[in-house]
């Protein structure tokens, strides 16, 4: 490769195998995709439903094309119990600002392979699937770079990948992630889906709660994702250890950004993180948790910014 940092050996073998790229003229999906939310203008967007191949299976991904001159590629990995939709309303902004703009849905997600099995659901193997999608497209982008965005728990496994293989990205967002696990963090609600499953499980919040427009979805979502990978989950979201410190040395640019009212992790923590990072750290506006959704505009703007000085 034309990147001369140092390569890590992979904590799992990658895929060396890549088909999924093969798919990406076909433009299949795109009925099925208007009918989400945010989807309904990719009609004039060059759109590609395609599969990651993975250890596991194939994983679920769209691609939209950059509006104009493309600038670069961006990849968004989802976080706890999402999916590549979280991301319905920031990958058509993005491909506005002239980005390539991929999200996936990790292993045991909505509609990609779940294996059975909590074991297959650690760190190191989701982080090896991103690996792997980065390494795809720099074969098939001519040895270009990724941009990686990390979403909740999606940023533990953004920074793992690139500790894993930082000779694949350009650089990585943590988008409303923090450091590491904190110990017994939803130990009651992996005790419930453990026993009753993750449909009873989200029938369980949806009564404890006011309905909201797209929980028709999120239930169909919970119906076809794994178990495993739910408990898997929360396996990484108590013990991962912090790797902040592995990260700032691994020399690839890092932005920290959250909503202004993100309640899943602590905004101090985030805010420490970055410091420790020296990373750049953006408080985005009129957004919690999910930035992604809340204010999608403000969110592509940012990344492109972030993105555009360091390619």
């Amino acid at each position: 490769m034309s990147d001369s940092r140092p390569v890590k050996p992979p904590l799992v073998e990658l895929v060396e195998t890549h088909q999924g790229f093969d798919e990406l003229d076909q433009r299949d999906g795109l009925d099925e995709l208007n009918q989400r939310d945010g989807f309904d203008n990719l009609t004039q967007r060059s759109f590609e439903r395609f599969s990651v191949p993975s250890n596991a299976g194939p994983l679920t991904a769209y691609w939209i094309r950059a509006v104009g001159e493309k600038k670069g590629t961006a990849v968004f990995i989802p976080g706890f119990t999402g999916s590549k939709e979280d991301f319905r309303l920031l990958l058509p902004a993005v491909a506005a600002l002239g980005w390539d703009a991929v999200a996936y849905s990790q292993r045991g997600q909505y509609d990609s392979a779940a294996p059975a099995g909590v074991d297959n659901y650690t760190l190191d193997e989701l982080a090896a699937d991103a690996a792997n999608l980065a390494l795809g497209i720099f074969e098939h982008c001519e040895g270009e770079l990724v941009h990686l965005v990390g979403h909740s728990l999606g940023g533990l496994v953004a920074r793992q990948a690139v500790l894993l293989r930082p000779d694949l990205f350009a650089s990585v967002t943590l988008l409303c992630s923090g450091p590491g696990g904190t110990p017994g963090l939803r130990s009651e609600e992996a005790a419930f889906v453990a026993e009753h499953g993750l449909v009873a499980f989200f029938d369980r919040e949806l009564a404890s709660r006011d309905p909201k427009p797209d929980d028709e979805f999120v239930r169909e979502r919970f119906a076809a994702a794994s178990a495993d990978a739910y408990l898997g989950g929360v396996e990484i979201l108590q013990n991962t250890t912090d790797s902040t410190t592995a990260l700032a040395a691994s020399g690839i640019p890092v932005m920290v950004a959250h909503g202004a009212t993100d309640d899943a992790w602590p905004i101090g923590d985030q805010r420490v993180m970055a410091e420790r990072l020296g990373a750049e750290y953006v408080v985005i506006p009129d957004a919690g948790h999910l930035p992604n959704i809340d204010n999608p505009d403000f969110t592509a703007r940012t990344l492109s910014d972030f993105w555009t000085s360091n390619s």
